[in-house]
């Protein structure tokens, strides 16, 4: 709790200039440390706003007027705009006047407040010519109203990137959709893909839509670029069901838990997308078609990241440039063979065939026409064990030779490279 302005002095950077003469003169004539405020307004005691209505406003364009000309980030969150033991309630008014006397400088603006507050702060009628992000996280309060969305942006022109983060739902906020390239946050329905028609980052929690598609075709969206999905429940959504992604270049379900992915082929081939990026669960043995999903997107695909891989998922990689004539093996060939992979990366492995990864580096290697793997990372699971002390040296030695020759392989957990030891 801050019961004084003085206690806002306590936080970085304003702490450097207490520590002597020189860091004081250094910190003040160094913009760059104060372009960024950030304040949470349940924590300003009564005695900070009651007694001098103008102090904090004082302090915080005092921080702000040491940042000279320079562009800047603003953050304001309360934690619970409907808690009636809340020390103080700062005035939305108050709050408001502090946004548009700095609104010709923001570039970056954080908002954690209830949907009724947003409005009352009339975002709507402020001139933000250099804003180029937003964040919004509805905290707890009234109930939400997503039939009348809030107006924000209405005079933001440069404003590409909007993330809504806790329980902010998109249905709560009227924003410039057309002019949005990158969006991060939950979504409830598909209107997105069918408003923001310039979006081209797109990472969306997923848990169940109420409202669906209307339309019995799928929604194509032709500059969609990059699509990230993620889910911490059970049986997310599948989305992909209703999309048409041409332009797609990267896709991440990984984060999609219990995701069994069963319009994923169907998906791929009617996107046909020039896919550079995969990144998929891969511990569903019954998932069938993962071979066919990945020959629709092999001759372009550059990067592969497979989480938790069965054991049938990393022989399909690892068994690519067999040249055996294992009958087993030819009907669920991967083709053609990943020609322009140059990055793999297996996580949360429990167990492998390190013979095997051994092959497949040495048999991709020998082959000129494919592209040179860049990388190889397993990333162990819980209670993963390397190899045998006998199989461990013969195997560590072939690898430090592919590392030698420019590959870079990592083995082991992800802040430690077992091979290195």
């Amino acid at each position: 709790m801050h019961n004084s302005v003085e206690d806002l002095e306590l936080q970085p950077p304003a702490t450097l200039i207490r520590v002597c003469r020189v860091w004081r003169t250094i910190a003040l004539s160094t913009p760059e440390l104060w372009c960024t405020f950030n304040l949470m307004l349940d924590t300003i005691a009564p005695g900070v706003i009651v007694p001098d209505p103008n102090a904090l406003e004082a302090y915080i364009h005092r921080w702000l007027g040491r940042a000279a000309l320079r562009p800047l980030h603003l953050s304001f969150h309360r934690e619970d705009a409907d808690d009636p033991h809340a020390e103080c309630i700062f005035p939305i008014p108050r709050l408001r006047d502090l946004i548009a006397r700095c609104s010709s400088r923001l570039e970056y603006l954080e908002l954690g407040l209830s949907q009724d507050e947003l409005g009352e702060l009339g975002l709507d009628m402020m001139e933000f010519p250099i804003l180029q992000s937003a964040t919004f996280e509805h905290v707890y309060g009234p109930d939400p109203d997503p039939d009348h969305p809030v107006n924000t942006f209405d005079n933001a022109p440069q404003l590409s990137s909007i993330c809504l983060v806790g329980h902010a739902e998109s249905s709560y906020y009227s924003l410039p959709w057309l002019q949005l390239t990158t969006f991060e946050g939950p979504i409830s329905g598909l209107e997105l893909f069918q408003v923001a028609l310039n979006l081209t980052d797109a990472t969306c929690a997923v848990d169940c839509l109420r409202h669906g598609p209307t339309a019995r075709s799928p929604i194509q969206h032709n500059r969609l670029q990059s699509l990230a999905l993620v889910c911490n429940h059970e049986n997310p959504e599948d989305i992909l069901e209703y999309l048409i992604l041409p332009a797609l270049r990267c896709l991440r379900i990984s984060e999609a838990q219990d995701t069994t992915y069963p319009t994923l082929h169907s998906f791929l081939l009617r996107s046909s997308s020039p896919l550079i990026t995969l990144s998929i669960r891969g511990d569903n043995d019954g998932f069938s078609d993962w071979q066919e999903c990945l020959s629709s997107v092999a001759a372009t695909l550059e990067n592969l990241e497979l989480d938790c891989p069965s054991a049938k998922v990393q022989n399909s990689i690892l068994y690519l440039h067999y040249a055996a004539p294992f009958t087993r093996l030819q009907h669920s060939r991967i083709s053609p063979p990943l020609p322009k992979l140059r990055n793999i990366i297996f996580s949360g492995l429990t167990s492998t065939n390190y013979g095997l990864l051994q092959r497949f580096l040495e048999d991709r290697s020998a082959d000129s026409q494919l592209t040179k793997l860049e990388s190889f990372t397993v990333i162990w699971g819980y209670k993963t064990s390397f190899l045998s002390v006998r199989t461990e040296r013969s195997f560590a030695s072939t690898m430090r030779r592919f590392v030698e020759a420019g590959t870079h392989i990592h083995i082991g957990t992800e802040r430690k490279n077992y091979l290195l030891l």
